[in-house]
């Protein structure tokens, strides 16, 4: 991994002052993640370039997760700002051809910087016991332990035990059928599935089918525990 104080050769064009607060590094992670996992760039990135209003629309469901207030109003429009910023300029500057590559490089190079603000937030939620549709993290889930649940996916994750999409260098996936393995290895039923990826999704620790590397991390995923 390179000096995060370098600037890569194929992204001169990223700006070392879109990554100097937690914030606005999650924007521009998350922006990242999404062009990289859940935008067709031949048909999405046209209309998200240009009309008015789409880039920050598409970031804000899950900046809205960590960047919230008790009524759950988005509290920080720098990381939705960065966001819409750094996705105009890869517009700007990169062909469609070498969009991934180029999103994988800045993913690498700046890894440490993603994962500190990213596993910041996530941390954050769970320590607050995210409560989902009168459901709590430290519940449980077919007898399940709900945080020993987590770690258990997480590892599984990791040990390439899902189907997956594309996945990084880094290490961040797209998984491919969560809802139908969730049923087979764990023996959840259809509800508690949808339980689990809803905790799963309002902590942080998935958006969509998307499973960001950090949140691999052994030393995040050993730590993870109900007893807040």
């Amino acid at each position: 991994m390179s000096d995060e104080g370098e600037i890569p050769i194929p992204v001169l064009w990223f700006r070392k002052e879109w990554i100097d607060s937690n914030a606005k590094a999650l924007g521009v992670y998350v922006a990242l993640l999404l062009v990289r996992f859940r935008v067709r760039l031949r048909t999405d990135i046209p209309a998200l370039y240009s009309e008015e209003g789409k880039i920050e629309g598409r970031l804000k469901p899950y900046l809205s997760i960590f960047l919230r207030d008790k009524d759950k109003k988005l509290i920080d429009a720098a990381a939705i700002d960065v966001g819409k910023e750094f996705f105009m300029r890869l517009v700007d500057h990169t062909a469609y051809q070498d969009y991934e590559d180029v999103l994988d490089c800045i993913e690498t190079d700046f890894y440490e910087t993603f994962k500190e603000a990213y596993l910041g937030y996530v941390n954050a939620n769970v320590n607050a016991n995210v409560t989902v549709t009168g459901n709590e993290f430290t519940g449980e889930i077919l007898g399940h332990d709900t945080a020993a649940l987590i770690r258990t996916f997480l590892r599984d994750v990791s040990a390439n035990r899902f189907s997956k999409g594309k996945v990084t260098p880094a290490g961040s996936s797209i998984l491919l059928t969560p809802f139908g393995e969730l049923m087979e290895f764990y023996g959840l039923s259809e509800e508690d599935v949808q339980r689990f990826l809803e905790i799963l999704r309002m902590i942080g620790i998935m958006f969509f089918d998307v499973v960001p590397a950090p949140v691999l991390e052994r030393e995040f995923v050993d730590g993870l525990s109900g007893e807040r």
